[in-house]
């Protein structure tokens, strides 16, 4: 009777603890997260286009601009308002309320010589070291952006940054150098990692297949201590 009871006892903590598991693992394959490889290449680079897309929407809205009549004082630019090139932003780190300049904010009317005959009020404008790489139109000017749209351009970065990493994490070998050195052991500190593995390895796994692996784990570590005092309980 001990036996059975203790048998009893064992499928239902089995149960419970691999049951859940096997309902992750379904819900992983339904989700739209899941895909081959080149699904999930092909939707971080669709997210990312998105992003960008926004960004140069923003950044390139028109200024408003006046056809010069008389004699009014303009300031003029030459050649043109931008030096050629741009940086790239660190997507995951730039916060372009913090690169944004006013340099024309000094002057009534100004102007360059890609303008003639056209002239843009100096407090409507700005230049940013941070968004220049989006400028799609180096002709005109740009408008001074708004603190909340500065702010969805940094949530934007952030995207387009994640997504950067995502691609290029699945488009990395399975082994790179850095992955076999930090296989090896620490020779000065004495750590030693697995060999095969490192913590960029695992993290590379789905959140979710970590959680069925440890799902299964537990099962099997319970089925041992199961099996141990059913023993125990015979030999009694």
């Amino acid at each position: 009777m001990r036996a059975k009871s203790l048998g009893g006892v064992f499928i239902f903590l089995l149960v419970t603890a691999i049951g859940p598991c096997l309902f992750a693992q379904q819900d992983a394959t339904n989700s739209p997260a899941a895909g081959t490889k080149e699904e999930q290449i092909a939707a971080a680079k669709q997210e990312m286009s998105n992003a960008v897309s926004r960004v140069c929407e923003i950044v390139n809205r028109p200024v408003k601009a006046y056809v010069r009549q008389g004699d009014i004082s303009v300031s003029k630019y030459s050649p043109g308002w931008f030096h050629p090139g741009a940086t790239k932003p660190d997507f995951n780190t730039v916060d372009v309320r913090k690169t944004q300049e006013f340099p024309y904010a000094d002057k009534r009317f100004v102007t360059s010589d890609l303008n003639p005959g056209i002239v843009f009020v100096g407090q409507d404008l700005e230049f940013n070291s941070m968004l220049k790489y989006f400028y799609t139109n180096r002709t005109l000017p740009k408008r001074k952006l708004t603190e909340d749209e500065m702010l969805e351009i940094n949530k934007l970065y952030r995207t387009i940054g994640k997504c950067e990493g995502d691609i290029a994490r699945l488009n990395a070998p399975p082994e790179t150098a850095a992955t076999a050195q930090a296989d090896a052991t620490n020779a000065e500190t004495g750590e030693v990692v697995i060999p095969g593995q490192s913590f960029e390895t695992i993290r590379s796994i789905p959140r979710r297949t970590r959680a069925i692996y440890a799902c299964i784990a537990i099962g099997l570590l319970l089925l041992m201590v199961i099996i141990l005092r059913v023993l125990r309980a015979k030999r009694g």
